[in-house]
């Protein structure tokens, strides 16, 4: 992979996820009582659901054409996976910050995480092709996974529809005539 050939939109995300894996791994929470101080960092709890957001984030960035946009999969999946990281972010900080007392306080990584989530979303989503959009991707993804289940589907019918003989196709060929009437 040559990074300066590289899509803007692709490179982008990749940067901006590539910093949020490295935030799982600074102080999210430091703790300081009578004298002695603590961290955790990010890799606990709702962390590792951040962590893996932004890791399928840098892998839709590094996976496909280099040189062009997302496509529409990629591009949806990028932008649920990094509202996810984002979203589970603020629950953490909304259940800190119920919780802090004059003691505890949000480490840096957890900020750089909540900017590197941003940073996904604003670079998957301004970087867009032009002919991207949300309607678009959902309907794409949704006949991705009609079309999965149906020749799944399908193999299994035929057998069932070649065992029963008659009677199935008999079926299939009164169903047009009863919609129409």
């Amino acid at each position: 992979m040559n990074f300066s050939t590289m899509n803007k939109q692709r490179k982008f995300v990749l940067i901006s996820a590539a910093l949020g894996v490295i935030a799982m791994f600074l102080p999210w929470v430091s703790i300081s009582m009578l004298g002695f101080s603590q961290s955790v960092n990010g890799m606990h709890d709702k962390g590792i659901l951040v962590f893996l957001c932004f890791a399928v984030c840098g892998l839709v960035a590094y996976l496909g054409d280099q040189t062009k946009n997302l496509e529409k999969n990629s591009w949806l999946i990028a932008l649920a996976a990094a509202a996810i990281a984002l979203l589970m972010m603020l629950w953490f900080y909304s259940q800190m910050s119920e919780s802090m007392v004059g003691t505890s306080f949000l480490g840096f990584g957890f900020y750089i995480a909540g900017i590197a989530s941003i940073g996904v979303l604003l670079s998957a989503w301004l970087f867009r092709a032009p002919s991207d959009n949300l309607k678009d991707s959902f309907n794409s993804i949704k006949k991705d996974i009609e079309g999965r289940l149906g020749n799944t589907g399908n193999s299994g019918q035929s057998d069932a529809s070649s065992s029963s003989g008659s009677q199935s196709v008999h079926t299939n060929t009164e169903d047009p005539d009863n919609a129409g009437s």
